[in-house]
Order: C-alpha cells, then structure tokens, then sequence
C-alpha cells in the first residue's frame, strides 16, 4: 500500500535571511550576460528552459542583493554550471563519465577548448576565465578542489541511478554532501562577495568542520523540503529520509521528522563550535564576515524552498520534533 505524504515539519533555522529583500539592481543585466554566453558555447535549449523554471535572475538577485554586478555574474554561472551538469549526467553511461570529467577539469586549469568540446567543458573553462580574473590563485585553487570532488562524487550517484540501488545510511551520509554542490559554492563566496579570507583560516580543521557542519544542514533540509518531488519524479529518487525507511524500518513520516531533527542537530552544533573560535585564535573579521555570508546562505536556501511551488508538498507544516536523532 501507498504511504500517503508525510506532514514536512517546519526547520528553524536562526540565521537572518535577506531572500525577501530587494533583489539585486543589476539582477537582470547579468543574467542576459550569462545567457548570451550561453548561447555562444551552444548550451542546449533545455538547459534555458531550467534557468528560467528556477529564475536564475531573480534567485540569484536576492541571494546576493549586495554583491557587485562582477560576483553576481560569478554566482550566477555557478549555478548555470551546476544546472547543465545537471541536466547532462541523467543521460549519461556512468563508464563514459571519468573521461569527461578529466576534459572538463584540465579546461578549468587553462587547457584550450575545441568546438568538439561539450558545453559543459566550455563552460566550465568561462568560469575559470571569470574566476582568475579576481587574482585570488588561493580560492580558485579551493574552488577547483571542490568541484573535482563534485564532480567525482557523481559517479557513485549515477551508478546508483544506473543500477535504482538504494544507498547505505554509512555511505549516503559521506558522499551525498559532495554531490550536493553546495561546498564548491561557499569556496566561491569570498570571491562572489569580495571578501577575501586568509587560506590557513579557511584550511583550519575547526574552520573545515564548520562548514562540513552547514553543507550537512544543506543535505539534511533539502532531503525534507524536497522528498515529495523526488518521489513525483522519473529518476530513482536518492534522499535521506528513502535512505531511512530501507535501512531502520521507518514510515516516511517517522524518517521526515528524524531527518528535521538531524538537521536542527548539525545547526546547534556548529554554533557550539563556532562559539570556540575566539578561544582558538581563529576570531578573524574575515573569517566572521565569510560564516555569516554562509550561514544566511543556509537561511535564505530554506526560505526560497518554502517560496518554490515544486518542492511544496500535499501537506505541511507542523512545528519541528523534538527528541532524538533517528539517524
């Protein structure tokens, strides 16, 4: 029998978000020049059909309301980046993906691109282009690391989709926050806002562990808010609360709210971590200034989740569980 839709609790989450505020002035002016670049890699047109389903314009507008139009356009190429990748790996053969991923990689590090290359080779080498022009080599290198493991990470999951395998708790917990994508945006964020941060900051075991912390608050709201389009869609779906219900026994209801809670655990603990830094040394205005532009990433990610009709579900909200973690 069916399970019907469980009930989404609410996730609280206590960093200000800013996703209602005023979108960026230059919002549009932007996105006619990412599309334009689009257009000129020959980007398939499905992939503007996404862009504009997701609002690429205005997401990125009022995620980055105060960043100058040169990190608004980085933003918003990460994201067309992330949406062609995408869209691209549901129809490819899992065997054929190491290969492009080398080609994709070795444009990002400078080697010159052909008209045989696939958009998201050429793409990929335009962002490099846009990110070497901040003359950061730390954070491009960070950012580089993050997508190489990004995009490794998509093995496992095609391989899953390939063969509709249900994941291990065990695994799903290490690979599923690389595959999300968030962590090679935050390398992005002190060039996307224009704040530097010293590389031994960010390369801090502690400084790590935070933002490991934040892209599992990632992983663990957006399994939730998204569980009932997953199970609407054709893709075998690859979510937290599904891992749950296959592996412990869980109703989805039972593994909606132990993955509320889990979520609600990884926030509490990054701000008992963070609540060390000062004793640990690590009390630096960069640094505070880059968690606080990561921390309302995660607020903003929740309200635009709560404001998109294709994550809504039959039925929500109820106030967020308490108790232990079921996960």
């Amino acid at each position: 029998m069916t399970e019907d839709l469980p009930v989404l609790p609410d996730i609280p989450c206590p960093f200000p978000s800013t996703f209602g505020a005023h979108p960026h002035p230059h919002a549009e002016t932007a996105e006619n020049d990412v599309l334009a670049l689009l257009d000129g890699i020959d980007a398939p047109a499905r992939l503007r059909r996404r862009l504009a389903d997701i609002g690429l314009g205005p997401l990125t507008g009022r995620l980055y309301p105060g960043t100058s139009r040169h990190g608004l356009r980085l933003a918003m190429l990460y994201y067309a980046q992330f949406c062609l990748h995408e869209d691209w790996i549901t129809r490819q053969d899992p065997a054929a993906l190491t290969r492009v991923y080398d080609r994709v990689l070795a444009a990002f590090d400078g080697e010159p691109v052909t008209p045989d290359d696939l958009p998201l080779t050429r793409l990929t080498a335009r962002l490099a282009r846009h990110l070497r022009a901040f003359r950061l080599p730390e954070h491009t290198g960070r950012f580089r690391t993050a997508l190489s493991d990004y995009l490794g990470a998509h093995l496992w999951e095609a391989d899953l989709q390939r063969h509709r395998r249900s994941p291990t708790l065990a695994e799903y917990r290490h690979l599923r926050p690389v595959v999300l994508g968030v962590r090679p945006l935050h390398e992005l964020y002190p060039l996307i806002h224009e704040r530097p941060v010293p590389a031994h900051l960010l390369g801090h075991p502690v400084v790590e562990a935070l933002g490991a912390m934040m892209v599992n608050f990632h992983v663990l709201a957006n399994d939730v808010h998204s569980l009932a389009k997953e199970l609407r869609g054709e893709r075998h779906p690859l979510n937290t609360v599904l891992v749950l219900r296959a592996e412990k026994g869980l109703t989805l209801q039972q593994g909606v709210d132990a993955t509320a809670r889990a979520a609600a655990k990884e926030l509490a603990a990054y701000q008992q971590l963070k609540a060390t830094l000062p004793r640990l040394g690590l009390d630096h205005p960069a640094l505070a200034a880059h968690l606080a532009d990561v921390e309302r990433l995660a607020a903003d990610t929740v309200a635009w989740h709560l404001a998109t009709p294709r994550y809504q579900a039959a039925s929500r909200h109820q106030a967020a569980p308490d108790g232990g973690t079921g996960s």
